[in-house]
This record gives structure tokens, sequence and C-alpha cells, in this order.
């Protein structure tokens, strides 16, 4: 409603008459329920200064989007029915647990962190190993199983990795059996 008051300024001063068109048009806008507050009072919607056609107040166009307004609660319904059937509850991450957070651009499972406190919307707050705070979707954790508590760092686990010395440090490549070019 202030937003209408300071709208309905000329030239810093108030103007009576756009504040009145301004709550006109205010009163006969739809709200939530989707019936205006005009329509709630008068049955029918008010005029005002938005050009409309007569017709457009007959009680036949109000029963019609009455249907189409049953009729949109209907398909919201039977898509949230046809969402739900698919979808399911993440189990609660504990506090303490040990995830792996997904990368945004890569979608790869690689940083890991600690969950330090949980949200009521499925959010996560958690401290990685560098003790960044990072808030996420329970979508982009996943829980994991720590090997030995407190050595699994992200560092410690690439490290632990051996690989073959053939893989490590390979053979250099042999030199082709072409005779060099002739210098005149």
């Amino acid at each position: 409603m202030n937003k209408l008051v300071i709208g309905s300024r000329t030239g810093g001063q108030p103007d009576p008459d756009k504040l009145a068109k301004a709550i006109l048009l205010f009163r006969n806008a739809p709200s939530y329920g989707g019936a205006s507050p005009a329509q709630l009072v008068f049955n029918r919607p008010i005029r005002d200064s938005l050009p409309a056609h007569e017709r457009s107040f007959a009680p036949e166009w109000q029963r019609a989007a009455d249907v189409l307004e049953k009729r949109m609660h209907r398909a919201i319904a039977r898509a949230t029915t046809r969402y739900n059937f698919s979808a399911h509850h993440l189990p609660v991450l504990p506090l303490g647990a040990h995830v792996l957070i997904q990368h945004h651009s890569t979608k790869r499972w690689d940083t890991p962190a600690v969950v330090v406190e949980a949200g009521v919307n499925r959010d996560y707050i958690f401290k990685t190993a560098s003790g960044r705070l990072y808030r996420r979707n329970h979508r982009l954790l996943r829980q994991r199983v720590v090997v030995m508590p407190g050595t699994a760092t992200q560092t410690n686990v690439a490290a632990a990795i051996v690989l073959p010395p053939a893989l490590v440090h390979p053979p250099p490549a042999p030199e082709p059996d072409i005779a060099p070019r002739q210098s005149r």
C-alpha cells in the first residue's frame, strides 16, 4: 500500500486522483484466493480505468474463469502426484558425518567435509579440510565411510594411492629410424 501512495505523487506532492485510481486498481486485482476484494464484496469485478469490453463483466465469463481455475488446480495436483511418485526422501545426515561434496561443474564427488549444522530445508553447513564453511542442499552431499578417522583427507588419500612405476615414469619413446636431411 505504501508503494501506491508513493507512486501517486506528482512533483513530490500527493495527487488524490492518481491515488484513487491506484486504490481502485488494487481492489480490482485478484488476490491469492483467485478473486479480487471487489469480487468478494460485489460478486463481480468493478469497472476501473483500464479499458475493457462491457461483456467482460458478464456472469458467463466469470463462470468460465472459475472453470479454468478449477481445471488449473486439478492439473497442478496431477503434476504434483506425478512428481512425487518417483521422488524419495534422502536420509538425514547426522552432525559430524563425513561427506563428499559434488562439484557443480564437473559433477564429481571430490571434496571431503564434515557436517557442522543441519538446516530446516534439507540444507547442511559443513566444514572442509581447509577450514572453510559451506552451505549446500542434501542432494549435493554424499555420506562416506571413513576408513581411519582423522587420516582420510583429500591429500592423504591421493598420497596413499600407489601406482606401478611404469605408469608413473613411462619409458621414453624410441626415436624414429629416419635419416636426417642432408645439409648443403
